[in-house]
């Protein structure tokens, strides 16, 4: 068994070299920042972590030896336009709320507004609207409601929930989010308003971008990166730092690279959604 995860590692490794390169620069960089920020034992934690749950990942899926076939795309290129789109529009939307405006500053009517097209676009529901009424997928062939492989998120959760625990105590999230917000509040900021939109996005918009420029690695890389610079906005909002902001959201691409691969591994969101709306120990945060 040892003998043949080796190798299929290997190989996977040499299937996607493209990716797993641009992934140890990542590395270099985070660590080279790491050291100027003074937070190179965290970082270092931080990466260890996601190789050993990639790893992980990797051992479960052998150890059970699924056979996923290749995702069902009816229109690759009329479909990537149409998710390409709306994150451009999403991007738009959150440089406006964060940005331009703030909030706070806003009209009640402008409020309303942008609140019903933050829900079409960045939720999304036009996305579901478009593949599954108009473009008549099943949910499965988007990755929608496949629970079959949701255990692989429990060993993942439980090591970097511990690995966080016994390192840095003190930067965990959950206490103050169930103290804020409380148990439903916890659900709907995990689970409603980041899981499971940001993964459906993601998973239309790399599978797509895979098929059409005919490099899974690439795409897995390129959307992974696309989904952590969105984040500068709302990272940059509250202190004005968007220097800072963006370094932050470099910090964040390894954890959202581990959850765009396991949806392409797994052909399906649900592990990484149940790791992502878990997703409060503040291990990412390193800058």
């Amino acid at each position: 068994m040892k003998n043949e995860i080796r190798i299929a590692l290997y190989q996977l490794v040499d299937r996607h070299r493209a990716a797993f390169f641009l992934s140890a620069i990542l590395a270099v960089v985070l660590i080279v920042i790491g050291f100027t920020e003074q937070r190179l034992d965290k970082t270092l934690t931080y990466l260890s972590v996601m190789v050993l749950c990639f790893l992980l990942s990797e051992f479960i899926y052998f150890s059970g030896k699924p056979v996923f076939p290749e995702w069902k795309i009816k229109h690759p290129k009329n479909e990537l336009i149409i998710v390409i789109i709306v994150t451009l529009i999403a991007i738009s939307l959150s440089i406006y709320w964060f940005v331009i405006v703030g909030p706070e500053e806003v009209s009640s009517a402008i409020r309303i507004v942008t609140m019903v097209l933050r829900l079409l676009f960045i939720f999304p529901i036009f996305l579901l609207i478009y593949f599954l009424a108009i473009k008549r997928y099943k949910p499965h062939e988007i990755g929608l409601w496949n629970f079959k492989y949701w255990f692989v998120s429990l060993p993942l959760i439980i090591l970097i929930g511990g690995v966080s625990y016994l390192t840095f105590p003190e930067e965990l999230q959950w206490s103050s989010s169930l103290q804020k917000s409380g148990i439903q509040g916890f659900i709907v900021l995990g689970f409603l308003t980041a899981a499971i939109p940001e993964e459906i996005t993601r998973n239309l918009f790399q599978s797509r971008l895979g098929n059409v420029i005919n490099s899974k690695s690439i795409a897995w890389f390129t959307v992974s990166l696309i989904w952590a610079l969105e984040h500068i906005p709302f990272f940059g909002a509250s202190s004005g730092d968007y220097y800072g902001a963006t370094i932050a959201a470099l910090g964040i691409l390894p954890i959202g690279l581990l959850w765009g691969y396991l949806n392409q591994r797994y052909k399906s969101i649900i592990p990484s959604v149940l790791i992502h709306g878990t997703n409060l120990w503040g291990i990412q945060n390193i800058f």
